[in-house]
């Protein structure tokens, strides 16, 4: 695969179409997340029960991570896409007519396969062809805009009845929305060779996990907080404040998305600009200080966002997810410039596939906390996975001079 196959009008192009695409994507993710898993809990359903189905969800990523480095290269980006988006609008109009909580394990599984194949090929292709002067501040651009898609889904679930079909079908039209960005690309997709066909499989994934562990890693630590946010933070807000209070409790998981919109780019310019290990750090123990923080802040939700109450509760709302998106931008952009053609692929499946296991974990944990010690479970098991990264992290990075100069990797 050639980074220079492209000229720097179909380049653009490829960002432009890919960087929408997929933004709109994360939309229909952010919306469906929240709306399962409040169905079920209307249904009568336990958080455990509820983080069980999530997790099918995430089963699906961690299938396709796993897979990655046959299906990908053999179909191309833009038809892994393309069978991603096929199986997203599948799945999103079966789940409400088929209100079964152990048929949503298969169908949520399939959603997983879905979403996996889309971000998986998009996040690999999107770093393929940038050039490593500017491939923080585009993949900024890309995260924050793809954030704006995961603040926009919420904000609409909280207007939607979950009981109805009104959300998935929002779910579908963003699919053939991103679908049609998609399609002129065909044209100037980029290809593999058959020598790199042959050359991925599963002994790839092992390879750049011990080459680059402590940024594959991040990866863990995001699913297990995506997971368990995306599960549980609306209603561990509802469950504190009230259940009258729903559309304070969706607000919870905008406003996170909201401030991951504005911290995307500045934290691409910052990987251009500084060591990007060192910045990954940082960025985890900003977040830790939020998540922290949060329990004691969440009866500002109560007052207007004006008052000193309101604007420190979601002020820590927006740093955590601003520093939540960083920390996937900084990865992403890590990634990019450690590896490149099917080791680049390889990276994103285990970028992938631990996500896919953090976000099978989150939820578990999180439900499970929750249901053991009641809602205050929901902030301290966050804290505690972003506690022992960020100490992984900060030694590894500490370390990482004396471990390249006796050849032993990042």
């Amino acid at each position: 695969m050639s980074e220079v196959s492209l000229s720097p009008r179909d380049r653009l192009f490829c960002l432009i179409a890919l960087i929408g695409a997929l933004a709109v994507v994360s939309t229909t993710s952010s919306l469906t997340w929240p709306i399962l898993s409040e169905s079920l809990r209307n249904q009568g359903f336990s958080e455990p029960a509820i983080s069980l189905n999530a997790a099918a969800q995430f089963a699906g990523i961690v299938i396709v991570a796993l897979l990655a480095t046959k299906i990908i290269p053999r179909l191309g980006f833009l038809r892994a896409i393309i069978l991603g988006l096929v199986l997203v609008a599948s799945m999103l109009l079966i789940l409400p007519l088929m209100r079964d909580y152990y048929a949503w394990f298969l169908i949520r599984f399939v959603l997983g396969i879905g979403n996996s194949l889309l971000f998986t090929a998009g996040d690999t292709w999107i770093n393929q062809i940038l050039d490593d002067r500017v491939r923080g501040r585009w993949l900024g651009i890309y995260s924050t805009i793809g954030m704006a898609g995961w603040a926009v889904g919420p904000i609409i679930g909280s207007q939607m009845d979950p009981e109805t079909i009104w959300p998935f079908l929002v779910g579908i039209g963003a699919v053939l929305i991103a679908g049609t960005l998609l399609w002129p690309t065909r044209k100037i997709e980029i290809g593999f060779g058959e020598e790199e066909q042959r050359g991925s499989g599963l002994g790839k994934l092992l390879l750049v996990f011990v080459a680059a562990p402590t940024v594959l890693l991040s990866s863990a630590m995001f699913g297990v907080l995506e997971g368990g946010m995306q599960s549980f933070a609306h209603l561990y807000t509802m469950d504190v404040l009230g259940q009258e209070f729903r559309q304070i409790g969706y607000a919870v998981i905008w406003v996170g998305s909201l401030g991951a919109i504005f911290f995307q780019f500045p934290a691409g310019w910052l990987a251009d600009k500084m060591d990007r290990g060192w910045l990954l750090v940082i960025c985890v123990f900003v977040l830790l200080l939020a998540l922290a923080a949060f329990p004691f802040l969440i009866e500002g939700g109560l007052k207007p966002w004006w008052t000193l109450d309101g604007l420190m509760l979601w002020g820590v709302i927006s740093v955590w997810g601003g520093t939540m998106g960083a920390i996937f931008t900084v990865g992403i952009t890590l990634l990019g410039e450690r590896f490149k053609s099917v080791e680049l692929v390889a990276a994103n499946a285990v970028f992938s596939l631990f996500f896919g296991i953090g976000g099978m974990v989150g939820p578990l944990m999180v439900g499970t906390a929750m249901e053991e010690i009641g809602p205050s479970g929901f902030p301290l098991s966050l804290v505690i996975v972003v506690l022992i990264y960020g100490v992984f992290a900060t030694y590894r990075q500490m370390t990482r001079k004396a471990r390249i100069a006796r050849g032993k990797g990042d």
